[in-house]
């Protein structure tokens, strides 16, 4: 009998919510639309890097050189200079975000064995692109130095002895072609996650109060825990919709592997709800329209993504920042839903994760219905 009350008023969210064209926009086409653009938008891969060059000593050894850094796609050619001056005013207005200069001599340098220095400058304003940029460039001269050794020691077996260095065998583990994608997608699945949960459940509960029906709902004789439960059940079902339809478009679409478990999935997934609804109940106890309800949790939601490593490691930032990120639900989420997608983590491998959602989804969702319970009783 008490499952009857919610029933007509989970039935009743349902209607309200599919009547709402914004709404149903918002529902089912806004997570696609995130899905594609954030999938290859957002991308930390690094290519088509504009590079400016200033070749001195034009000579057979100086355009191969030039040749190693442009036969990939991680550099492009930002123009040819014919003077320092000329370089460096390509760098200044921004048309290069890197230049290289070869010093006349260069291969004279080399014919005679004497290290021959090359020129690098970085444009700086993005820090991690940059040193990513320098470090590629940096790969290619050393790969460029090992070929002029493998063609000495061809020439010259008597280099034999003389020429030693050590071979890495590297291999990556989970994404082994480090495409970016498999890094970005899991994030936003965790993101549509929170933005359906935390800000419908804020908007609805604010809407009946704009609309004047919430006190029509609070006369009748749904108990305070049934009208919590008739007014989060439909955003849950939407959430699990959402994680489902997300999770199939990662996997059949983006080819994403999904190597751990389902199951584990649903649980830590329902774990972080506790968090986004509480999240939601309590922006409508504090809000009187649905744009402040908006503008809550998007105030709240852009301290957890910039906080939770969604875009770069929390282990980078300082140590009191670090420590502050444990209390951050978006992070455990999100370190969770990577795992399962990329390293098929289990239970116990992401035990401490669990409870700390656990801990956090029961405290919000707690306060959250204490406060609720209190502004309508």
């Amino acid at each position: 009998m008490i499952w009857q009350p919610i029933r007509y008023l989970v039935q009743k969210e349902f209607r309200q919510i599919f009547r709402d064209q914004a709404m149903v926009k918002m529902v089912l086409l806004l997570p696609l639309v995130q899905m594609f653009l954030f999938a290859y938008a957002v991308t930390t891969d690094l290519k088509n890097v504009r590079l400016a060059t200033l070749d001195l000593d034009r000579t057979s050894e100086s355009r191969l050189l030039l040749e190693s850094f442009f036969s990939s796609n991680y550099f492009k050619s930002a123009g040819a200079a014919s003077s320092p001056d000329e370089l460096r005013d390509i760098l200044q207005r921004g048309d290069a975000d890197m230049t290289l200069w070869i010093p006349k001599g260069y291969s004279l340098f080399l014919a005679q064995d004497i290290p021959a220095t090359v020129g690098i400058t970085v444009d700086g304003q993005n820090s991690s692109i940059a040193g990513r940029a320098r470090g590629y460039a940096e790969g290619i001269i050393r790969r460029e130095a090992f070929r002029r050794m493998d063609a000495k020691r061809f020439d010259r077996p008597e280099m034999e002895q003389r020429i030693r260095r050590i071979e890495p065998a590297v291999r990556y583990f989970y994404n082994p072609e480090l495409t970016s994608r498999f890094y970005m997608i899991p994030g936003i699945v965790v993101l549509i996650i929170t933005v359906i949960s935390a800000m419908l459940t804020g908007m609805a509960v604010v809407k009946e109060k704009e609309i004047g029906t919430l006190e029509h709902l609070l006369v009748t004789p749904l108990t305070p825990a049934q009208l919590i439960a008739g007014k989060t059940i439909p955003f849950v079902l939407l959430a699990f919709f959402e994680l489902s339809f997300s999770t199939t478009i990662a996997v059949l679409y983006f080819r994403l592997p999904l190597i751990g478990s389902l199951w584990l999935l649903g649980f830590s997934s329902f774990l972080y709800l506790l968090v986004t609804l509480g999240t939601g109940l309590l922006t409508s106890t504090v809000s009187e329209t649905q744009q402040q309800a908006m503008f809550t949790v998007w105030f709240f939601l852009v301290f957890g993504i910039l906080m939770s490593g969604f875009f770069y490691p929390v282990e980078n930032m300082p140590r009191g920042i670090y420590l502050i990120t444990y209390l951050n639900p978006l992070r455990h989420y999100l370190e969770t839903v990577r795992g399962i997608f990329l390293k098929g983590v289990t239970l116990r491998d992401m035990a401490p994760q669990l409870m700390w959602l656990g801990g956090i989804g029961v405290l919000v969702f707690s306060t959250a219905i204490l406060r609720f319970k209190k502004r309508t009783g």
